[in-house]
């Protein structure tokens, strides 16, 4: 069974993807991971020696089937990330009406579910306090008028940081990271890219790098819980 190994959600693409390669190559945890859909970046973290789970947590019963799969072969956590994230605008909601149920499903329910069932493994590993660390996102406390339903369930996750944190104290430290613009979408026109630039005060596209310094950041501070870090230069 792995022991102090790093659970990262969502790390199919992009923020998690980066993730879950650099605990894989900077890091001596085993790395556990969740995807929805296949793709070739979930092969090259299985070759690097990840394992992975294909999980729709929009599906109770899939979450519970993880959940036992996991517990039946990871021994303890160091550190457990929720990054798995649907992003949805108003307009789409109209159309789709279970993307409601489904960002509350992912952002809410999986995470609480999985907190839960990992509490006793961050208890059991090595290095104490261990790390959960939710991502969520930097218009939380702003608002943002067509993304009422995605900042709502993300405003539930930023609530169940603060409660966590004072339920699992003092082995488990947990915190947020509220990001803003990190990557460009792949379908993001020129247009776009320079709008967006122009309304940063640093007008430069972070990076994932910037997320892994933070995630690296939260975990060696001794003393921090309930805090949430907002990476945003709008």
């Amino acid at each position: 069974m792995l022991q102090d190994a790093v659970l990262i959600t969502g790390a199919g693409q992009r923020i998690g993807f980066y993730l879950a390669e650099a605990f894989l190559q900077r890091t001596t945890h085993p790395v556990v991971f969740t995807y929805r859909t296949y793709r070739p970046s979930v092969q090259a973290l299985l070759d690097q020696g990840a394992m992975g789970f294909q999980v729709d947590f929009t599906d109770d019963l899939a979450v519970q089937v993880f959940l036992q799969d996991f517990l039946e072969q990871v021994s303890s956590c160091r550190a457990v990330i929720h990054n798995a994230s649907i992003w949805a605008r108003e307009s789409q909601l109209f159309e789709q009406p279970h993307l409601w149920q489904d960002m509350m499903a992912v952002h809410v329910r999986a995470p609480y579910l999985i907190n839960q069932a990992c509490e006793p493994l961050l208890k059991a590993g090595s290095h104490l306090p261990s790390d959960i660390i939710h991502i969520t996102d930097a218009k939380l406390n702003e608002g943002q008028a067509d993304q009422v339903a995605y900042l709502a369930s993300k405003a539930a996750l930023h609530s169940m940081t603060l409660s966590f944190a004072k339920a699992l104290a003092p082995a488990i430290k947990v915190n947020e990271i509220q990001p803003g613009l990190v990557i460009f979408n792949e379908n993001d026109d020129e247009n776009y890219r320079q709008k967006r630039l122009a309304e940063m005060s640093i007008p430069t596209e972070p990076g994932a790098e910037t997320i892994w310094q933070m995630v690296q950041t939260l975990m060696a501070l001794p003393n921090t819980t309930g805090s949430a870090f907002r990476l945003s230069n709008d």
